[in-house]
């Protein structure tokens, strides 16, 4: 159940939401690789969306990664929101893992046992080999969340686990962990300052 907060005149809340389970979730490193939704992923999606609507505030917009998996997401929720329109931002795509795409963690640590290591041991500013640095990734991430501290508009944005975790270390001044990302078809609430994320009001949500 989500925590309740009072939305300050200079803020606008931030909904980001996991996309529901594909194949590869929680199995394989998946970043520009583009599976569908499982039919459970769907299922899930249906009940994120049936669930999550009804808390929506008037004039909610509703932003999506172009990744099928994040679009089909979306869709449940712009439909159970009563017909919202779906903009597709590529600020909002997973991280391009490189080498590393499709692997297993078990295949990561025989190929990349210091990258195994620095994922064991928690570390998230990671430079991907063959694929996108965390300074990368963190940049795209800051546009998109300075943008909508301007709009003055709610915002529902349905990405993945790296951008996630990078818009929490960017509202939290750093301190984010793995931990707080939100399992898939889950979602975390930010309240976003008119000059950018406020680091105070962090609000997980895993229903």
């Amino acid at each position: 159940m989500t925590d309740a907060v009072e939305i300050a005149r200079d803020a606008v809340e931030m909904i980001l939401v996991r996309h529901a389970s594909t194949a590869w979730s929680g199995r394989r490193y998946c970043g520009r690789s583009d599976p569908p939704l499982t039919a459970a992923g769907r299922a899930e999606a249906v009940a994120l969306a049936r669930r999550l609507a009804p808390t929506l505030p008037p004039a909610t917009r509703l932003v999506s990664s172009p990744a099928r998996r994040a679009v089909a997401t979306a869709a449940a929720i712009a439909a159970a929101a009563g017909g919202l329109e779906v903009r597709h931002d590529p600020r909002w795509l997973e991280t391009d893992f490189g080498d590393v795409e499709g692997l297993g963690f078990d295949e990561v640590a025989a190929r990349h046992p210091e990258l195994a290591e620095a994922i064991v041991d928690g570390t998230t500013a990671i430079d991907w080999p063959g694929g996108e640095t965390a300074a990368a990734l963190r940049a795209r991430v800051a546009s998109a969340l300075h943008e909508f501290a301007y709009a003055e508009q709610p915002v529902v944005v349905v990405t993945h686990g790296g951008p996630i975790l990078h818009a929490l270390r960017l509202a939290r001044n750093g301190v984010a962990d793995l931990s707080e990302v939100p399992a898939p078809a889950t979602e975390v609430r930010l309240v976003i300052g008119i000059r950018g994320a406020d680091r105070r009001a962090v609000l997980p949500s895993r229903a």
